[in-house]
């Protein structure tokens, strides 16, 4: 039996229908298939095309990793109430990680998907990407530092 989950990513929210590995997702034709990989990752299948993709689960937040693009998604029961439709300001990590680089300086002005960050755990890099178009309003991580899971690491305005 299906399972209805409420997805949001602070800009847009969707109904998706989990039955095993088969996710639905309203709105969007067609079906994703999910299958885990060996090393850890996930083969993401949709519309004839696969990805490969990563995931990591912080408290309240998903993070998922996809083409060099980490997106924090927020899942609750289908059911409940949306608790957060502002879009986020916070960049943080989705993971204990090491900060590699640092594309950004305070008032600089990102456009959606511009490099933000870049982490490092387990030998795998990770951009992290503008979630719009904005100005950074504070920058709190440096290069070489170790971070741990949803630090905040760039702040937009």
């Amino acid at each position: 039996m299906a399972t209805q989950m409420r997805v949001t990513d602070g800009r847009h929210e969707w109904i998706a229908s989990v039955d095993g590995s088969v996710v639905t997702i309203e709105g969007v034709e067609g079906t994703f298939i999910l299958t885990p990989r060996a090393d850890g990752r996930w083969t993401i299948a949709h519309a004839g095309q696969v990805v490969v993709g990563t995931a990591a689960v912080a408290p309240g937040t998903v993070w998922t990793g996809v083409e060099g693009s980490a997106i924090p998604w927020q899942v609750q029961p289908a059911s409940s109430r949306t608790r957060h439709t502002a879009v986020d300001n916070s960049i943080r990590s989705p993971m204990s990680a090491t900060v590699v680089r640092v594309h950004v300086a305070v008032g600089d002005a990102v456009s959606l998907g511009d490099p933000l960050v870049v982490v490092e755990a387990m030998k795998m890099e990770m951009p992290l990407r503008a979630t719009h178009d904005a100005i950074v309003r504070a920058v709190n991580c440096r290069e070489g530092e170790l971070v741990q899971s949803t630090t905040v690491l760039v702040e937009l305005e």
